[in-house]
């Protein structure tokens, strides 16, 4: 299903991404030329945010390919949240870089997004020719949930299979976590181990960031096997790096990678 036209003479399409067990993906994309920047969006985000948007406006922009979607549970894809894990959402990543696109890609995730787009760029090596991380969280269900959590949380989180966060946007609908998004995560850390991705990387976060530490964009660079790594810290920034200065560097950092990568 899709709603193809055209938009500034590049092809515009948006449609649904059926995955083998019924469930769907949403997508949006814009046709062009090649690497197509693909936007991997945040934990209880979706494809309609100011960054995502702020990209396919550059890639119009610049005439590339650029490709955004909803993750299980998120926006208008199908499923619920609270079941979703790295392994799926991953799974899922790679699903769509594979069959949504052709050619280099360069993967740009915020927040989850950016564990995300890790997971699938070493799945996709040979696919991926560059990756921006925003405020990237890697290993974030380890070390910045589980290893956070009381004792009460953790034995409620064992023993009923999930336990509720309070989410500061919306404190009348607290955050529910499931057991298995700890434990899945387990199986999906980078932080331990050498992350073996060559191609470029940048990675931007705030150093007011309260979610996910400035630290751990280090800590990432450190991992990375790549040599062509690049650290961004905003020294007066949050976790969302959204106001209007933060997409402007935003665009700079993807314009400058993509400069950088040539086209096809």
């Amino acid at each position: 299903m899709s709603d193809d036209r055209k938009d500034g003479g590049l092809p515009v399409g948006g449609g649904i991404l059926s995955r083998p067990d019924g469930a769907t993906i949403a997508y949006r994309r814009l046709g062009g030329k090649k690497p197509t920047v693909v936007f991997l969006h945040g934990y209880h985000s979706d494809m309609t945010g100011g960054k995502a948007l702020a990209l396919e406006a550059l890639c119009r922009d610049t005439g590339h390919a650029f490709l955004r979607f909803d993750g299980f549970g998120h926006g208008e894809s199908s499923g619920d949240v609270l079941y979703g894990t790295l392994s799926r959402w991953a799974e899922d990543a790679v699903a769509v870089i594979d069959q949504l696109t052709e050619g280099p890609v360069v993967l740009v995730g915020s927040s989850l997004g950016g564990w995300i787009a890790l997971l699938a760029a070493l799945e996709r090596r040979d696919r991926v020719a560059g990756l921006v991380g925003i405020a990237a969280a890697p290993d974030f269900t380890e070390d910045l949930m589980w290893q956070e959590f009381s004792f009460e949380q953790r034995r409620e989180l064992m023993e009923t299979g999930e336990v509720s966060l309070p989410n500061d946007d919306e404190p009348e609908n607290p955050w529910r976590i499931h057991r298995s998004l700890i434990e899945d995560g387990r199986n999906n850390l980078l932080l331990r181990d050498t992350v073996n991705l060559n191609c470029p990387v940048r990675l931007i976060h705030g150093q007011q960031d309260e979610d996910v530490p400035w630290r751990t964009a280090l800590q990432l660079a450190d991992c990375l096997a790549s040599a062509d790594v690049e650290v961004i810290l905003v020294k007066d920034a949050g976790h969302r790096l959204s106001r209007d200065q933060d997409i402007d560097r935003l665009r700079r950092v993807v314009a400058g990678l993509l400069h950088a990568i040539p086209s096809a």
